[in-house]
C-alpha cells in the first residue's frame, strides 16, 4: 500500500501530465485553426509559403477617384483590373490624414498608441513594423516614395524601421529641399524636379516628374528583387494625387485645362504607373495590396462621393478609402466585401500570408478568413483623434461595433451622430433624436481614448532604497515632442526626510538631464524642466500625493511662418497649480531619451502621450476673435471635447 506522501506525489505527477497534455492539445488546436484559415483548393498544388509582397499606398485618393469601386469614378483601368483580379473592400476605413494612416499600416496598431494625433514623434521601438517582421522572416525589404511616419530623428527613418534600403522622401516638404530660416513658410511640395534621398543620405535633385521617377525606380528595383534568392517586400508610397496638382505634360494634354481636368490627369498618370509596376512582377506568386491613406480633399471634385466629408475631417468621407487585395490563383477574383475592415488589418493579413505569427496586442485582424471563406470579422470599435493645441481640444470620430453609428466631434464641439444604416453618406446628424446613443457612445469613446493614450513602460528596482526605474517607449515617455503626461504618486515621505532644514531639497522623481521634481520642506514642490520651473506649495509629505506633469512641445512646422508655441502644466490633487504657456526651450534630445524615469521614496509613475487639461483652469484659446464666442461658453459649460486630467488623477492615490 502506498504511503500518503507517495500517493500525493503520484497525484501531482498525474495532474502535471494531464496539464502538459492539455497545453499540447491547445497548441495543436491553434495550429489547426491557423491552417484552416488557409485551406483552399487552389493552393494545394502550389508552394506559396513565401509569396512576394507588393504594398502600394496612394496619397489622398478618394472613394470616387477610381472606377474600381464607383461607376461614377474617374477612369482608372489598371486599378480596376487589379480589383477584378482580387477582392475589393467597399467599407475600408483608413485615417483622415497621411501620417497616422501610414503608422497604422506599418504597425498594425491604432496610430494614437504611438502618439500620432495626427503628428507624433516616431514609431516606438516596441512596435515592430511590418518590414521588421518580414525581414526577420527572411524577406528583402524595400521602400520607394513617401515615409512620413516620424522623421525628427534618424532612428525613426525607414532604414531603422526594418527596410534594408529605401529611396524617396521623409515628408512632402522635403521635395522642395532642406528647410532653413530663409525658406520656412515658403516651401511647398512639388512633383517637378524633386529633391530625394537614397538610403538616408542627403537630399539630391532629380530631373523629371516625381511619379515617373518613383515608378521607374521601383520597376528597376523589382527586376533585381525578382532575380534574387530571397522573397521580397516592396512598399511603394506614391505622393499622387496629393496636392499640388501637377500632372506630367503628356497626361495633362489629354484633359481640359481646368482644376478638375488637371486632377483627372494626375490620377490617370497614377493609374498608368500602377499598371507599369504590376506589369514588372510575377503576379502568380505576389500578394498585392493597394490602399489609399485617407479621403480626398474635395478641392477639384467631389472625391469621396457618395460620402460626406473630406481629408482631415471627422466624417464618413474622411476615412472610407479604396482597399484592394489581389493574388491570382489564390484569392477569389472579382469579389466585393462590405464588412467593416481597417488599415490596421493589412499588417496581420500580410504576416498570415507568410505564416508568421503577429506580435501580441495588435489592433488589426487577419483578413484571410474573409478573403477565402467569407467569414465574419470580429466586431470592434474604432476611434480617430486629432489634438488641437490652440484650443486644447480633441476632434474625434467614433464608429460603433456594429458599424451602424458614427459619433463625430469637429474641433472639440459637441458631437453629431450619424446612423449609417439609414444614411450611408453620413451627412445628416441624428444626435437630437438619439441622446441616449450619443451618451453611450461618448462613454465608450473616452474608454477607448484612454487605453490608446497610456504607455506600457517596464519597471525595475533602482540603485537607491525605495527607487523605481521606468524604461521603454522613450520618445513618448520623455517630454520631447508633442503631447505627454507623467503621473506621480508619492508620499507619505519618511519622517527622517521631512524633519530637515528648509534649505534641504529632496529629489522625488525625474529623468536625468531632462526634468526633475524636487521637494523643499516649508516651500513645496518644484518641477524643473528645460529652462522652466513650475511650483506647487500644496504638497503634504505625510500623505499620498497625486501629481501630474503634462504639456505639449510643438516643433517648428514644415511650413509654419511663426515660431512654435509650447506649454507645460503642473497639477496636484486634480487642480492646476502652475503653468507656462510660452515655453522657450524643449528638453529631451539624442541619448537623453533613453535615460530611465525614476521615482524615489516608494512612489510610482504613470505615463500618457496626451497633454491633459481641466475645466477648473482658466481658458484662453489661441484663435481668431470671431470663434471665441463659440469656444469659451463651450468650455465653461464643460461641453468641450478635451482630454481631462481627471482620467489620470483617478489612477493615483486610490
Amino acid at each position: 500500500m502506498l504511503s500518503t506522501s507517495s500517493s500525493t506525489l503520484d497525484d501531482k505527477y498525474s495532474k502535471g501530465i494531464l496539464l502538459i497534455a492539455a497545453m499540447f492539445f491547445s497548441w495543436l488546436l491553434t495550429v489547426k485553426n491557423f491552417a484552416l484559415d488557409w485551406s483552399d483548393s487552389t493552393r494545394e498544388s502550389q508552394d506559396l509559403t513565401q509569396p512576394n509582397i507588393l504594398l502600394i499606398v496612394v496619397d489622398d485618393l478618394g472613394y470616387d477617384d477610381t472606377s474600381a469601386i464607383n461607376s461614377s469614378g474617374l477612369p482608372t483601368p489598371n486599378i480596376k483590373q487589379l480589383a477584378q483580379q482580387g477582392v475589393t473592400f467597399r467599407r475600408h476605413y483608413a485615417d483622415a490624414t497621411c501620417t497616422p494612416s501610414r503608422v497604422a499600416i506599418l504597425t498594425g496598431r491604432y496610430p494614437e498608441r504611438s502618439g500620432f494625433r495626427p503628428v507624433g514623434p516616431e514609431i516606438p521601438a516596441e512596435f515592430s513594423t511590418i518590414a521588421e517582421k518580414l525581414s526577420t522572416a527572411g524577406y528583402a525589404t524595400y521602400l520607394t516614395g513617401k515615409w512620413h511616419a516620424g522623421e525628427d530623428r534618424v532612428e525613426a527613418w525607414p532604414g531603422n524601421k526594418g527596410f534594408d534600403q529605401w529611396f524617396g522622401f521623409l515628408n512632402q516638404w522635403e521635395l522642395a529641399g532642406e528647410v532653413s530660416d530663409l525658406n520656412v513658410g515658403n516651401r511647398r511640395p512639388t512633383y517637378r524636379n524633386p529633391m530625394l534621398r537614397k538610403n538616408g543620405g542627403e537630399l539630391t535633385p532629380y530631373n523629371g516628374h516625381l511619379t515617373d521617377i518613383l515608378t521607374d525606380h521601383t520597376i528597376h528595383k523589382l527586376q533585381k528583387l525578382e532575380a534574387g534568392d530571397k522573397p521580397w517586400f516592396l512598399y511603394h508610397a506614391f505622393l499622387a494625387p496629393h496636392q499640388p496638382i501637377q500632372p506630367a505634360q503628356r497626361f495633362k494634354a489629354r484633359f481640359p485645362d481646368t482644376p478638375a481636368g488637371k486632377y483627372s490627369a494626375l490620377v490617370s498618370q497614377l493609374d498608368d504607373s500602377v499598371g507599369r509596376i504590376l506589369g514588372a512582377i510575377d503576379r502568380s506568386n505576389t500578394l498585392v495590396v493597394f490602399v489609399s491613406d485617407n479621403g480626398g480633399t474635395n478641392r477639384e471634385r467631389n472625391n469621396n462621393f457618395p460620402f460626406y466629408g473630406k481629408k482631415g475631417g471627422v466624417f464618413e468621407g474622411s476615412f472610407r478609402t479604396p482597399l484592394i487585395i489581389s493574388w491570382p490563383g489564390v484569392i477569389q477574383q472579382e469579389k466585393f466585401v462590405d464588412s467593416v475592415v481597417m488599415n490596421v488589418d493589412i499588417y496581420p493579413t500580410i504576416l498570415a500570408s507568410v505564416h508568421t505569427p503577429p506580435p501580441e496586442n495588435l489592433d488589426g485582424k487577419n483578413l484571410w478568413p474573409v478573403l477565402l471563406h467569407d467569414n465574419a470579422i470580429e466586431a470592434r470599435y474604432r476611434s480617430w483623434e486629432t489634438f488641437r493645441l490652440n484650443t486644447s481640444a480633441l476632434s474625434f470620430s467614433f464608429l460603433s461595433k456594429s458599424g451602424e453609428w458614427r459619433l463625430a466631434s469637429s474641433h472639440g464641439t459637441p458631437p453629431d451622430l450619424f446612423q449609417l444604416s439609414n444614411d450611408s453618406t453620413g451627412e445628416v446628424s441624428a444626435a437630437d433624436q438619439n441622446a441616449d446613443i450619443v451618451a453611450a457612445l461618448t462613454a465608450e469613446y473616452w474608454k477607448d481614448h484612454w487605453k490608446k493614450s497610456t504607455i506600457a513602460t517596464t519597471t525595475q528596482t533602482g540603485n537607491e532604497d525605495g527607487q523605481t526605474l521606468y524604461r521603454g517607449f522613450d520618445a513618448m515617455r520623455t517630454p520631447h515632442r508633442y503631447g505627454f503626461a507623467i503621473g506621480i504618486e508619492i508620499g507619505p515621505l519618511p519622517p527622517t526626510e521631512v524633519d530637515v532644514p528648509s534649505t534641504h531639497s529632496l529629489v522625488l522623481a525625474g529623468q536625468k538631464n531632462v526634468w526633475e521634481l524636487r521637494y523643499q520642506p516649508g516651500h513645496g514642490l518644484e518641477w524643473h524642466i528645460g529652462d522652466s520651473i513650475l511650483r506647487d506649495a500644496s504638497f503634504e509629505p505625510s500623505r499620498c500625493n497625486a501629481i501630474i506633469l503634462t504639456g505639449y512641445f510643438q516643433p517648428k512646422g514644415h511650413i509654419a511662418k511663426r515660431d512654435p508655441r509650447s506649454q507645460i502644466k503642473f497639477y496636484s490633487s486634480g487642480f492646476l497649480r502652475d503653468v507656462n504657456r510660452n515655453v522657450d526651450s524643449v528638453p529631451g534630445h539624442g541619448g537623453q531619451l533613453h535615460a530611465p524615469t525614476f521615482v524615489n521614496f516608494d512612489g510610482k509613475a504613470l505615463f500618457s502621450n496626451m497633454m491633459l487639461s481641466s475645466f477648473s483652469e482658466s481658458y484662453s484659446p489661441d484663435m481668431s476673435s470671431q470663434f471665441l464666442d463659440i469656444y469659451t461658453p463651450t468650455f465653461r459649460t464643460k461641453k468641450l471635447i478635451m482630454a481631462d486630467v481627471s482620467m489620470m488623477n483617478a489612477e493615483l492615490c486610490k
